[in-house]
């Protein structure tokens, strides 16, 4: 017997429920007055809300509760409210769940058969179709001929023609390829037998399969027993305050209340931090540093800063010229030059350098086997790296596995890559690896146990869903492995040398810091690490939240921008020289102009960079270059460009490759000092310096060019003084010969234009959709033209770094209107930056729903299904926060505060519905490098 609980209760029920009120009603402790609305207003959602709306308005103020008996319906009952009754509503899309007892049954006969159709009662005596209208409002021609009478085929002939009319009656009959069931519901509410036939004749008809389902009314029952009280809602029953109204979850597909007047949502996202749920025992406390040494070795110079992390200030620094071809030279001759007593003391050394950037950049990479599994419809011609293997082991979109991996295949190709190629690492790429990396993994493991070599996979690079990119990231990483291996191998060496035996940490490309062992697994994270630390130095000096920072060096120019206290990042991977990756790095403008950019006039043309050459102040400070310059004056000089009137200087490096006749000569004769370019295209290609080879000593560091540069200038206008300035202005005047103009107007020609190019730089940071056409932004420079003025204002404060710094932004940024903060120490911000940044590490999951009605769980490294959303959520934020954690300590930091934002992507259907698409899970922890 029923036992409910005695509350007034007025229920609004579709006209559906008739049949199975007048059985429930009576077990009721309290006969509730029904009021029943047409069947079939579902199929026209607004109007179900309007009257269901109507009839809530007019329950007199006697009645406790309202029972809702209506699913979602095509959300047909959101927004409806009661401002003096509680509303008491199911918990379910349609009708069909009511009767099967519930959502779980109605899924699990969902998975087992999609396309059935349900006949009930209800549906039968009010002659309502499933989801759509009344029969007797239907077309006739649109019903089944068990329950509808037939098309006159005749008539059809007769007045559409014989074709026309059998195309009419298929399109009538069309609806019917949705179904392969029919299934008669069996609540035990009137005349079973006469309903079970109705169904059975459906199935016949139209050759489908008939099934017979025991129904429930338990979940009508309970919307009669639930109390006013909102802590009774459940899974299955909503109970709606008063001054509530219904509102949709479409990430759970669930009803749920909110108030009339709810405030404006934040779009669907959500922000969750998760502190450590360790006890005060289980903490081990972490050793901080004191001393701190930061190294960036930069592409001219390398900087060393000795840091006191307790009082937070510089102790020492020091500067030396970097050395491409063994970075540790350049390095070790800067950190030498700090107190010896004070390098004792170092607890913590952070290293930003070039050296993979350059390696990417100039495709200097070791040899690498790529393993591939596509996607069925790749071809070998859509990946151009070789070597590569395609080979078996497929994954779907959704990362499920369609085919095995073939542990013997792999194992042959590995041999053959090793033995033929000379592969020294392996990348791995597998299609759906980001949602599921288990192939990718298995690969792995085969060839490390074949080999012994390093292998990368793409998943570990990147979670984007593109799989040729994250081939390519996973071959660079690969490539660059044993160079970072080496480098930091080197460091350590070097460093034990002056009593430094501390952990090395490496900048990332998004200004963070990883262990040394994590940068030798991952090393292509390093790429574009010196902006990055300038970027981090920048905040620590100024204390800036938000800035436009302006990194200028003695090669290139770097233009980034810290946001809200970050330096901000290219979030969909940055592009290294030719490669596109998916390396979350510094997004920053970076233009062809610094210290050291070469001045060179050509047809009557002069230009500032993007190449780099050696001051010739410097050059003129290391040997007497007075003689030759004698001798070139007394020359005719005929040349169109001053090529010619660049210097060629040994750098100390021996070639490691055989020497061609010309370029022995070359070498010879560079042994007894710096030779003029037209000297030497004198003696060895009848002074046809064009025919000079010295592309191969060049590049790889033996010899480099030195010549008039922006350096030279302010050494000129007494703004400099690092070396002397005699013989500048002799050498200045040589390429004065080629151009009849006086010193003066040459000189503040290449000043503006050094301005001007800046300038421009910033502009096409600030507006990088016309980077395409440069000319767009003279006018803001010239302050508008004949006909408009325009005075530009820069809202953001500039921060200038670097050491030409101070001579190069000012008069730039005054044609945008700003002013410029040039920092102390602000030379050193890159090392500064490499020391005081802290370790960053960020995961990433998400949850879809299935079409089985399932929750799944992706990129935890496997596939978990889930019944309802929040069963997923729990799961997935507690692996999303282990692994989050794992991987601070891999890059080095025990902080165990995660931070995850959490955001539902939805859309609308043709028929307005809010479709519940996924739900984005996005972890971030950041702490202080651990002293490990």
């Amino acid at each position: 017997m029923f036992k409910g609980i005695n509350v007034k209760t007025y229920c609004i029920a579709c006209g559906v429920f008739r049949k199975d009120l007048q059985e429930i009603l009576p077990a009721l402790p309290e006969t509730p007055e029904v009021e029943y609305l047409e069947g079939g207003l579902h199929a026209e959602p607004d109007l179900l809300r309007r009257e269901l709306q109507s009839a809530i308005d007019k329950v007199p103020d006697s009645y406790e509760r309202i029972v809702l008996l209506y699913g979602v319906c095509g959300k047909g009952i959101v927004g409806l409210h009661s401002i003096n009754q509680t509303i008491v509503v199911p918990r379910v899309h349609d009708c069909i769940s009511l009767f099967l007892g519930g959502t779980k049954e109605y899924r699990k006969q969902f998975s087992h058969k999609p396309g059935t159709y349900y006949i009930s009662a209800g549906w039968y005596e009010e002659q309502v179709q499933p989801r759509g209208k009344r029969l007797k409002e239907q077309k006739q021609g649109a019903m089944p001929p068990a329950y509808a009478d037939t098309l006159d085929k005749d008539i059809l002939s007769e007045r559409f023609g014989e074709d026309n009319s059998k195309a009419v009656t298929e399109f009538f009959d069309a609806w019917k390829n949705n179904y392969s069931r029919a299934v008669y519901i069996d609540t035990g509410s009137g005349s079973k037998g006469k309903y079970a036939d109705y169904a059975k004749k459906m199935a016949e008809d139209n050759g489908w399969e008939y099934t017979r389902l025991e129904g429930s009314q338990s979940l009508i029952y309970q919307c009669f027993s639930t109390l006013r009280n909102t802590d009774l809602s459940s899974d299955e029953i909503l109970v709606v305050p008063p001054g509530r109204e219904i509102t949709f979850d479409s990430a759970t597909g669930l009803v749920n209340f909110a108030s009339t007047l709810e405030e404006e949502s934040n779009g669907g996202i959500r922000n969750l931090v998760f502190t450590s749920d360790k006890t005060e025992e289980e903490h081990q406390p972490v050793s901080t540093a004191s001393m701190g040494l930061g190294i960036d070795a930069g592409g001219t110079y390398t900087d060393a800063v000795l840091f006191d992390f307790k009082e937070q200030k510089i102790i020492s620094r020091a500067k030396s010229l970097t050395t491409k071809w063994k970075y540790s030279e350049g390095i070790m001759a800067a950190v030498r030059q700090l107190p010896p007593d004070v390098l004792k003391t170092v607890d913590l050394v952070s290293l930003s350098t070039t050296l993979v950037t350059n390696a990417i950049v100039e495709s200097n990479l070791y040899p690498v086997g790529l393993f591939l599994m596509p996607m069925a419809t790749m071809t070998p011609d859509n990946i151009s790296h070789s070597p590569h293997c395609i080979i078996k082991g497929r994954m779907t979109i959704e990362g499920l596995m369609a085919e095995d991996i073939c542990s013997e295949e792999i194992k042959e190709a590995a041999s053959k890559m090793v033995q033929q190629d000379g592969v020294r690492a392996f990348a791995v790429s597998g299609y759906g690896a980001s949602v599921n990396p288990e192939l990718e993994l298995k690969v792995k493991e085969i060839l490390r146990d074949q080999t012994g070599l390093d292998v990368c996979c793409g998943h570990e690079l990147s979670g984007t869903l593109n799989f040729y990119v994250r081939a390519h990231t996973a071959v660079l990483n690969a490539g660059v492995i044993p160079i970072m291996e080496e480098f930091l191998s080197e460091m350590k060496t070097a460093l034990r040398e002056v009593e430094v035996d501390a952990p090395q940490l490496v900048v990332k490309g998004d200004g963070s810091v990883m262990t040394g062992a994590f940068a030798s697994e991952f090393p292509v994270q390093t790429a574009l690490s010196g902006p990055a630390a300038s970027m981090a130095g920048a905040r620590f000096l100024t204390g800036l939240d938000e800035a436009l920072v302006i990194d200028v060096g003695g090669t290139t120019s770097d233009i980034g921008y810290l946001e809200k206290g970050e330096v901000s990042v290219c979030e969909n991977g940055a592009s290294i020289g030719s490669w596109r990756t998916h390396v979350k790095a510094v997004d920053m403008l970076t233009t062809g102009l610094g210290g050291d950019s070469a001045i060179v006039f050509d047809r009557q043309v002069w230009s500032i960079g993007p190449g780099r050459i050696t001051p010739f102040c410097w050059l003129n400070s290391q040997y007497d270059l007075s003689t030759a310059m004698k001798k070139e004056a007394e020359t005719d000089i005929s040349s169109e460009s001053s090529i010619p009137l660049l210097w060629l200087y040994k750098t100390g490096k021996e070639p490691e490759f055989e020497l061609t006749g010309q370029e022995e000569k070359i070498l010879k004769m560079l042994e007894q000092g710096p030779c003029f370019i037209s000297e030497l295209s004198t003696e060895l290609c009848h002074g046809v310096w064009k025919l000079l080879k010295i592309e191969r000593l060049e590049k790889s560091y033996c010899i480099q060019k030195a010549g008039l540069t922006p350096t030279d200038l302010y050494h000129m206008q007494g703004k400099l003084s690092l070396w002397p300035v005699k013989g500048i202005q002799e050498y200045f005047d040589l390429y004065l010969k080629l151009q009849n103009e006086s010193s003066y107007r040459v000189m503040d020609d290449l000043m503006k234009k050094i301005s001007r190019k800046l300038a421009q730089s910033v502009l096409q940071r600030i507006f990088p959709e016309a980077s395409e056409t440069p000319e767009v932004y003279a006018p803001v420079m010239d302050r508008g033209n004949e006909r408009l003025t325009l005075t530009p204002s820069l809202k953001t404060p500039v921060i200038g770094l670097g050491a030409p710094a101070f001579l190069f932004l000012e008069d730039a940024i005054q044609l945008l209107g700003g002013d410029v903060l040039i920092p102390e120490n602000g030379d050193v911000a890159n090392a500064l930056g490499a020391i005081t940044s802290k370790v960053s590490v960020e995961s990433s999951a998400e949850i879809t729903p299935t079409v089985e009605g399932f929750f799944r769980i992706l990129g935890m490294g496997g596939i978990e299904d889930l019944e309802t959303l929040e069963e997923a959520e729990k799961l997935c934020l507690k692996a999303l926060v282990d692994k989050t954690r794992d991987k601070a300590r891999r890059a080095g930091s025990s902080e165990e505060t995660v931070s995850i934002r959490i955001e539902d992507k939805t859309a609308e259907s043709a028929g307005g519905d809010i479709l519940f698409l996924e739900r984005i899970y996005r972890s971030s922890l950041k702490g202080a490098p651990d002293l490990i």
